[in-house]
C-alpha cells in the first residue's frame, strides 16, 4: 500500500481517506517528482538564479549601517557609564541633598539601560544577518554544484535546499527554500 501525507496534520497515514485530513494528499513518489522539478528549474535558469540569489543575499544581509549604529550606541553607553561613576564620586566627595542626587542618578541609568537595550537589539540584528547570509551562502553552493540535470531523488540535496513544502492543492505544491525562495513545483 502506497503512503500518503497530511499535510494539515504532518503525519504519513497507509490510506488517505482514513485520516481524515482536509488538505490535499501527496504520495512520497508526487512530493519526490516536485521536488526533482524544482531542482530542475533551478539548474536550467541557474546562473539568472545565482545572479537574484547574490543580490537578494548582499542586500538582506548588509550589515554596515547597522555596525555604524552599534558603534554610536556603545559609545553613547561609554558616556552614560562614565557620566555614572563621576555622579557615584561626587557624591562621595561632596555633600548633596540625596534626593537630587537620586534623581539624577536615576535619570542616567535609565539613559544608560535604554541604550544598552539598544544596543543588544543592533547586537542580534548584525548577528540574524549573518546568519541569514551563511543560509543563502550554503544554498548558493548547493545550487553551483548542481550537475546539468538530476532524475533521481537524494534526500541530501533536499535537506541542503527544501526548508518546507506548502501544498494548496495537488497541483499548487510551493517549495520554499533554505535561503527563503519560494518555487511552485
Amino acid at each position: 500500500m502506497e503512503n500518503h501525507y497530511c499535510a494539515e496534520r504532518g503525519q504519513e497515514s497507509e490510506s488517505a481517506d482514513k485520516t481524515g485530513c482536509r488538505t490535499p494528499h501527496l504520495t512520497e513518489d508526487e512530493v519526490k517528482a516536485a521536488f526533482l522539478r524544482v531542482v530542475n528549474f533551478l539548474i536550467t535558469d541557474r546562473d539568472e538564479v545565482l545572479a537574484e540569489l547574490r543580490a537578494v543575499r548582499d542586500t538582506l544581509s548588509g550589515t554596515e549601517k547597522l555596525e555604524a549604529e552599534q558603534k554610536r550606541l556603545a559609545e553613547q553607553m561609554n558616556t552614560d557609564a562614565d557620566a555614572v561613576q563621576s555622579l557615584i564620586a561626587e557624591n562621595a566627595r561632596v555633600a548633596q541633598d540625596q534626593e537630587a542626587y537620586s534623581v539624577r542618578y536615576d535619570a542616567l541609568a535609565s539613559r544608560f539601560e535604554d541604550t544598552k537595550a539598544k544596543y543588544e537589539k543592533v547586537t542580534a540584528d548584525i548577528a540574524a544577518k549573518g546568519i541569514r547570509r551563511r543560509e543563502f551562502d550554503r544554498f548558493i553552493q548547493a545550487v553551483e554544484k548542481l550537475p546539468d540535470m538530476v532524475t533521481e531523488f537524494d534526500e541530501a540535496l533536499w535537506g541542503a535546499l527544501v526548508d518546507h513544502l506548502t501544498v494548496h492543492a495537488k497541483d499548487n505544491i510551493v517549495f520554499t527554500m533554505t535561503c527563503g525562495m519560494e518555487i511552485k513545483a
